[in-house]
């Protein structure tokens, strides 16, 4: 499995629709059914530029190797260059494999997707996400 990690991580360089492979860095239980995971590239490398410049509205394709991809909102800091954070529901089989994720687990990502929402400047913004179902 890992070669074919490795595999996928030089392909989706060339290839922006292939998943780039992450690692847990952290899971955090908000509620017995819902979990944040912390993730960060496999690689060691920076957090690719698209990646710390999402928008409010946006949403990446997360992979759970051998389990398949859902669409998750992005719900950390765009500022926040050093992770990526989704927060997430375990409804559904991809999603409950997935709350069973531990640090140093790898994730497929691809994105993000999406038409951000408008933002108007110096007003607060509702959030919301649509990995919480």
């Amino acid at each position: 499995m890992v070669t074919m990690q490795r595999e996928l991580l030089t392909m989706a360089i060339l290839d922006p629709m292939l998943p780039r492979v992450y690692e847990v860095r952290q899971v955090h239980r908000d509620t017995a059914d819902t979990f944040s995971l912390d993730l960060a590239p496999a690689d060691g490398g920076e957090m690719p530029a698209e990646y710390t410049q999402h928008a409010p509205g946006q949403f990446n394709m997360l992979y759970v190797f051998g389990a398949g991809e859902v669409p998750i909102s992005i719900s950390g800091d765009p500022a926040n260059r050093s992770s990526l954070i989704h927060t997430i529901r375990a409804v559904g089989a991809v999603r409950r494999v997935m709350s069973t994720l531990n640090a140093g687990d790898q994730i497929g990502i691809r994105g993000p997707f999406g038409t951000p929402w408008p933002v108007a400047a110096g007003r607060p913004a509702e959030r919301g996400a649509s990995g919480i179902s």
